[in-house]
């Protein structure tokens, strides 16, 4: 299956010439929603390379379908107003032995979204890790490295389940500040649990990291759902399920805990498209369109 990242200097060629067309999906999104955006050749056209920015994310991740249409999930992400949002891909399509260019442009017309403040009290020993600028940044790249390489079709299927039982403590996009300092926008959504409940996968997919990484996420899981889309497990008391092993929709991946940067057992999960954060409870009452 051939994953399409960048693109070649080619000659420009008029849309009249090669009728390739984009759509976004859905109109109307709020921040935190997983957009979907779709390009369709024209008859006898080949997509061979797309080159897009899009929103926070440089160079978007798009897959071909078995239908021969190239698709990408991209997050809204959640510090974007409403308003009108022009999007650009440029396509190299092959067509009679030839490879043309073309310029393809849409729209994405999104709503506004409001968040809310918290503020959340620590003991200073605690609260110190927000100081270890080094330290996050290098348990960040771990992460980000064991979710280089997404399956190239999706792993997921049908709805999608909340990971463990529990009141939501803290929503996706939230403001928060800890002892009076800005801490930054949640990345996810907090559940509220016993230390020990269990936590399990929210749908089908491979798990690309499960480890111990001690300045923030504590015992953290990642599991790549395919197309470039990722749940992550965090604050686990424990791991039962190893990187490459692949998991079933609901399946026990371990346990609520309050390892790292925590005042109390819970459960923190996100959902990220790529390295962007999308708001896991959209996920779970809308689904994925791909």
């Amino acid at each position: 299956m051939k994953i399409f990242a960048t693109i070649f200097t080619l000659v420009l060629v008029s849309s009249a010439a090669h009728a390739a067309t984009m759509t976004v999906s859905p109109q109307g999104a709020q921040p935190g929603d997983a957009v979907t955006i779709s390009i369709m050749p024209a008859a006898g056209e080949t997509i061979q390379s797309i080159g897009m920015n899009a929103f926070d994310t440089q160079s978007v991740r798009f897959f071909v379908r078995p239908n021969g249409v190239t698709r990408a999930l991209v997050g809204f992400p959640f510090d974007r107003t409403g308003g009108s949002y022009p999007l650009a891909a440029r396509v190299a399509i092959e067509k009679d032995g030839q490879t043309r260019e073309q310029v393809l442009k849409t729209t994405l017309r999104a709503a506004s979204r409001n968040y809310p403040s918290q503020h959340i009290s620590m003991n200073s020993s605690t609260a110190g890790t927000m100081n270890k600028k080094a330290a996050l940044r290098a348990e960040k790249l771990r992460v980000q490295a064991a979710m280089k390489n997404s399956s190239a079709s999706p792993l997921w299927s049908g709805v999608w389940v909340k990971p463990t039982r529990g009141r939501e403590s803290s929503s996706y996009g939230r403001r928060r500040w800890v002892n009076g300092k800005w801490w930054g926008q949640h990345n996810g959504a907090d559940v509220k649990a016993p230390s020990g409940q269990p936590v399990l996968a929210a749908n089908s997919g491979r798990v690309v990291l499960s480890e111990y990484l001690p300045n923030l996420r504590g015992n953290c899981i990642v599991v790549d759902h395919g197309a470039n889309l990722f749940s992550i497990y965090m604050h686990l008391s424990k791991r039962l399920v190893s990187a490459g092993q692949r998991v079933a929709k609901g399946q026990h991946l371990g346990n609520v805990g309050a390892t790292g940067f925590v005042t109390g057992p819970h459960l923190h999960w996100e959902t990220r498209i790529g390295w962007e954060p999308v708001d896991p409870n959209r996920i779970l009452a809308r689904g994925v369109s791909f």
